[in-house]
């Protein structure tokens, strides 16, 4: 959805969340963020994140060290949240977390 080198700002996260509501169960549904897309977010926007709870789990993936930095500041909010540099590790978290075999503690 959005563009590579993006600004994340409140305006793309309007966008976002237009978005996503059109989706049946958006509330609970697993969420696959790549970070790599984005090259910064803007402070408004930082706390709209941290404020922000998705009831379903969020996997992030990256493969640097900014990837990390963003990484570590988006699981502040009160999500489920877990970093990975492998999409594919990412994606059998969030389908373990949806069928209940995952017990381990949310982390970034």
């Amino acid at each position: 959805m959005w563009r590579p080198d993006i600004g994340v700002g409140p305006a793309e996260l309007d966008v976002l969340a237009n978005t996503i509501t059109h989706f049946p169960g958006w509330h609970s549904a697993p969420v696959l963020v790549h970070l790599n897309l984005i090259r910064h977010i803007t402070p408004p926007a930082r706390h709209l994140l941290i404020a922000y709870r998705h009831r379903g789990p969020i996997a992030l993936t990256g493969r640097d060290p900014v990837d990390r930095v963003l990484a570590a500041f988006i699981a502040q909010s009160r999500s489920r949240t877990r970093y990975f540099v492998d999409t594919g590790e990412a994606r059998g978290w969030l389908s373990s977390v949806l069928h209940g075999a995952d017990s381990t503690v949310p982390s970034a």
